[in-house]
């Protein structure tokens, strides 16, 4: 049986990775009441990934500490790898980001949806038991 990624890795096959997100799609059941707690989690998990991100961003590019040759081509490395390159540590982070943000509207649909089928089955109950 194939995975779900469909026999696709996080590099599509092609080695490195291009910065999008995997095109990976996973079903989670939840139950109702679990639904806080998990938007929630998430939440907190963004919040903490909103202030790397926004480190990452500010504080991480290095500048030429020596002044010299060697030091120039270290800090162009270093920064390249950590921020400007398709497979970076900031974009891993972006995309981890971007999933978090998906998996929370999901979950307050799911809330939604669950919210208004208990709404429409209270009713129905309501015009049962008044007959």
């Amino acid at each position: 049986m194939p995975s779900e990624d469909q026999g696709q890795g996080a590099d599509n096959g092609q080695g490195a990775d291009t910065g999008s997100p995997p095109p990976l799609s996973h079903t989670l059941n939840v139950e109702p009441g679990a639904i806080p707690g998990l938007r929630s989690a998430f939440a907190g998990a963004l919040t903490k990934l909103d202030k790397q991100i926004e480190l990452a961003i500010t504080e991480v590019r290095v500048r030429p500490w020596a002044g010299d040759p060697v030091s120039r081509d270290a800090a162009e490395k270093f920064n390249e790898r950590s921020l400007e390159s398709g497979d970076s540590a900031l974009i891993a982070l972006e995309n981890y980001q971007r999933q978090l943000k998906s998996a929370m509207d999901a979950l307050a649909l799911v809330e939604q949806q669950y919210q208004s089928i208990e709404e429409d089955n209270t009713g129905l109950m309501g015009q049962q038991g008044g007959r």
